[in-house]
């Protein structure tokens, strides 16, 4: 507290007791007086306000939040020595100043945003500042300081702006504020406000799956006047709720349209601001809404800007949790925009992140945009969170997104914004141009699929993982294509001689294909087994591939899988290892299993084509692994000699007690369909590496010609 004995009353009543600085009053009877501030041509009103200030308080008290003042204040003196500086309100300051030049104020600002971080406590509290130039004709000196805080306050919501000067176009734009507070019931009531709608495509179809519902205002008088003015003057003045809920009315509507149109249908997603929560029960009036038309609730999304999210409000959270219960899809807008904060999605539950269009402006200019939108995806994919990424507009920009598996896509590449009368029903809502939106459950449990992550055919862990060649396959009408590979999986394609997912489409339409006969069956087996899982090595070229597959889901027909596979016969170039390599292709086709066990106790699953299981993915103890596999395939009669006959620790005695080179065993097949089907067991040990393994091989005792083993 400063010491305020010395001065006179009329002094004491305008010096803040808190910096010692003038307080509002002090500057402004000097501004309007006729010493050294006076208003004049060449004065110059910086207006200050210090960001998260509140939160400052919040952490640190106001004896934490009063040191920070004090010391701020001090830089601003050592800064502007000459200048009268005056503390308005909390967080804000005014500095008087006389003739100083554009580039002067810029760098003495910049210097100060340094300087406030010596007081701040780690908490890093951005000043904005607002600069009035004199132009000589002001009739009134306090409009000075209202324009220097007016300019401040334009920037107050822009992030990555810290200053901003007064002009002619921002005083046309104060007008035109003016003009919205003025008219806004004119408006309302006249229905000069407008939907427009802009298009959200399915990344892996391309087909339009949905649409933005955005409000316009079409004045007679003004033209069509900016969301961007009328949205935040309507927040301002607390008549937002009145336009939003204008808005998702006519929307209702035109949904209702549609669905009697007998043309493709799609959700719409509407904006709600933080306001709208507080003014009124939304929901409540959402669903009258929807009762009102007779429409479905998820055909309406919901989207809350992030900036709405930064009070941190329980309340909030708990209407968003409320309308996620009642069916609705919440999708938060604009993340990664200035007011990002990754507490945001601990802190609260949605259905779908909104990339924030600024990403892209930068994604031919700036290497690291990728790497930081490939990062969100892949959070959100691990968080169960859909994507949708605004400002699309380069090809470059949709085959990059598509390709990190980013869901769906919005901007100008395929349109902008407009008017329901602006659309052609017979070729806008054609079911050739958009998604049935029946399919939209489908293709979003597809859209779960991590195709960044190395463990995308697991449920979610929320843990990070690392990089595999993944790749989406769809089978409809008796074909099945890939829907999408990523890059590793372009390079397991490559190792086994295909240079092109159109290549290897190509090769899975020829049906009567060996290989694609066994990789149709193993995908047919995922959707049969109680995990949706299956394994398979099966032979492509002179390769051995080993693909594990997960069924996702269907839908009219259409079944999707996620793939992981692996070249697991790569040995080299040479001849020899070719040959080795072939030879080994078809002695296991002899089998319909192989694993490898190991002296340590272990057992690892090699060649799987069977409607059997790969136990050792789960279970690699050899032991354990045994019980499990004779527990699921084999009658119950056999299981006990099984396990016996499976003892690795007395394979090499059994074999010497026979004088052979390896052991065999029958055993009756437990697997529904083969009616105890005789099955061959055996068991070959070698020696490699200074440890003995052995190699199971199984298969069926009635394929096994007698002229074979002649």
């Amino acid at each position: 507290m400063i010491n305020t004995d010395n001065y006179s009353v009329e002094e004491y009543e305008h010096i803040d007791e808190l910096t010692g600085l003038h307080n509002l009053n002090g500057a402004l009877s000097h501004l309007q007086g006729h010493g050294k501030h006076a208003a004049g041509s060449s004065s110059v009103i910086i207006y200050l306000n210090v960001m998260n200030f509140k939160s400052f308080n919040q952490r640190y008290g106001f004896v934490g939040g009063n040191e920070f003042l004090r010391g701020l204040a001090e830089e601003i003196k050592c800064l502007f020595p000459d200048e009268l500086i005056a503390r308005t309100a909390g967080d804000q300051f005014i500095i008087l100043a006389k003739s100083l030049e554009e580039n002067e104020i810029i760098d003495r600002l910049a210097r100060l945003g340094e300087a406030s971080a010596r007081h701040d406590k780690g908490l890093r509290l951005h000043i904005k500042a607002g600069i009035y130039q004199a132009t000589g004709d002001e009739t009134d000196p306090v409009v000075m300081v209202d324009r220097a805080k007016t300019a401040c306050d334009d920037i107050i919501k822009v992030y990555d702006r810290d200053y901003n000067f007064y002009d002619e176009a921002l005083n046309k734009k104060n007008e035109l504020r003016q003009y919205v507070i003025d008219n806004f019931e004119n408006a309302f009531e006249n229905k000069y406000f407008k939907v427009y709608y802009q298009k959200e495509v399915r990344a892996l179809t391309g087909k339009v799956c949905g649409y933005e519902a955005l409000a316009r205002w079409h004045d007679p008088q003004m033209g069509i006047i900016s969301p961007a003015v009328f949205i935040e003057v309507l927040e301002d003045v607390h008549l937002i709720h009145k336009l939003d809920l204008c808005i998702i009315d006519m929307v209702c509507r035109d949904i209702r349209e549609d669905l009697e149109s007998g043309y493709a249908v799609e959700a719409v997603s509407v904006n709600l601001s933080q306001l709208d929560f507080e003014l009124c029960d939304i929901m409540a009036e959402i669903d009258k809404c929807r009762a009102k038309y007779g429409i479905p609730v998820d055909l309406l999304h919901i989207e809350v800007t992030e900036s709405a999210l930064t009070s941190g409000s329980d309340f909030l959270s708990e209407q968003i949790q409320k309308f996620r219960k009642a069916g609705y899809e919440v999708w938060m807008d604009d993340f990664g925009s200035g007011y990002s904060s990754f507490n945001n999605l601990k802190n609260y539950e949605f259905d779908v992140l909104k990339i924030d269009m600024d990403f892209l402006r930068t994604f031919e200019t700036n290497k690291k945009t990728q790497v930081i939108i490939g990062t969100i995806v892949n959070m959100a994919k691990e968080l169960g969170i859909h994507t949708v990424a605004e400002g699309v507009e380069t090809q470059q920009q949709y085959d990059f997104l598509r390709r990190i598996g980013c869901e769906k896509l919005q901007g100008y590449l395929f349109g902008k914004p407009k008017p329901i009368d602006d659309f052609v029903r017979e070729v806008d809502c054609s079911f050739d141009v958009c998604e049935d939106f029946e399919l939209a459950p489908y293709y979003d449990r597809i859209g779960e699929i991590n195709v960044l992550g190395s463990t995308p055919l697991r449920e979610k862990t929320l843990t990070v993982v690392n990089n595999l060649p993944i790749a989406i396959v769809e089978y409809y009408n008796g074909i099945c294509q890939y829907l999408y590979a990523n890059n590793s999986f372009m390079a397991y394609l490559s190792s086994i001689g295909i240079s092109s997912l159109e290549e290897a489409n190509e090769l899975h339409h020829n049906v009567e294909h060996p290989g694609t006969i066994e990789f149709v069956e193993a995908l047919k087996r995922s959707e049969k087994n109680p995990d949706h899982r299956s394994a398979a090595d099966i032979a492509v070229n002179v390769a051995i591939v080993n693909h594990k597959i997960r069924f996702i889901g269907e839908k009219n027909g259409r079944k999707a899988y996620a793939v992981v596979a692996r070249n697991t016969s790569i040995h080299g170039e040479s001849e020899t290892a070719e040959s080795l390599h072939v030879a080994m292709v078809h002695v296991f086709n002899q089998y319909f299993r192989v694993d490898l066990y190991d002296e340590d106790g272990t057992v690892d699953n090699i060649f799987l084509n069977t409607d059997q299981l790969a136990v050792a993915d789960y279970e690699n103890n050899a032991v354990k692994a045994v019980e499990i596999y004779s527990n699921m395939y084999l009658y119950p009669e056999d299981r006990k000699r099984f396990r016996k006959f499976y003892d690795m620790t007395t394979v090499r005695d059994r074999i010497k007690a026979a004088g052979t080179e390896y052991i065999v065993d029958y055993y009756h097949s437990a697997i529904p369909g083969d009616r105890g089907r005789m099955q061959m067991y055996m068991i070959l040990p070698f020696y490699y590496s200074g440890r003995w393994k052995y190699i199971s091989l199984c298969r069926y005792a009635d394929e096994i010609r007698d002229d074979i083993w002649k």
